[in-house]
């Protein structure tokens, strides 16, 4: 039997991995998308503060400053379960206060 494009290969964690970063860009690209669509600033929803935005890899982390808490967009805790638990782990501790990546 010969492989066809579009199914799983003869070594299927090639063709998964393929997937799912196909899925990650596309989740992406929407998210950025909608994001770009909301004109007024995003206000945290605990203290109203205004937010601030870090990148990590393909995922926006909300921030906010003044209470500290870190906010997603529908679809980004999706993309972040790709992440192993050490790096979440590591995010978090260097997510400082100020929202700066160290």
């Amino acid at each position: 039997m010969s492989w066809k494009p579009g199914l799983p290969s003869h070594d299927e964690n090639e063709w998964f991995a393929r997937r799912d970063a196909e899925w990650l860009k596309e989740q992406r690209a929407r998210l950025d998308a909608e994001r770009a669509a909301r004109e007024a600033a995003m206000h945290c929803p605990r203290c109203k503060t205004e937010l601030g935005h870090r990148p990590y890899k393909d995922v926006s982390l909300d921030y906010c400053p003044n209470c500290h808490g870190v906010w997603l967009d529908a679809g980004e805790l999706a993309m972040l379960a790709h992440e192993s638990e050490r790096n979440l782990l590591r995010i978090a501790k260097e997510l400082d206060g100020s929202g700066r990546m160290v």
